[in-house]
């Protein structure tokens, strides 16, 4: 059952939607956790000036695709037992 979801295409464009709202809200609350009532251009000047941006960029990615493949798969496997 393993193989066979994962390689579906539902899953893997459940992955990318999983993944991509992970990646907008924890992006959101962590800005308003850290930076709270301070204008953008301190996250700006910490971000991208100091050349973390890539490194930023690379963790959002990285663990919206661990947190989509997680979710996608519990989702999947959830309907298929259901659907027996």
């Amino acid at each position: 059952m393993f193989t066979s979801i994962l390689s579906s295409k539902k899953y893997w464009s459940s992955v990318c939607f999983i993944g991509f709202g992970f990646i907008i809200i924890f992006s959101v609350i962590e800005y308003f956790m850290q930076y709270s009532s301070s204008t953008w251009s301190i996250f700006i000047e910490e971000r991208i000036n100091h050349q973390q941006w890539i490194r930023y960029i690379i963790s959002r990615i990285v663990g919206g695709l661990i947190y989509g493949m997680i979710m996608g798969y519990y989702f999947e496997l959830r309907k298929r037992k259901s659907n027996r």
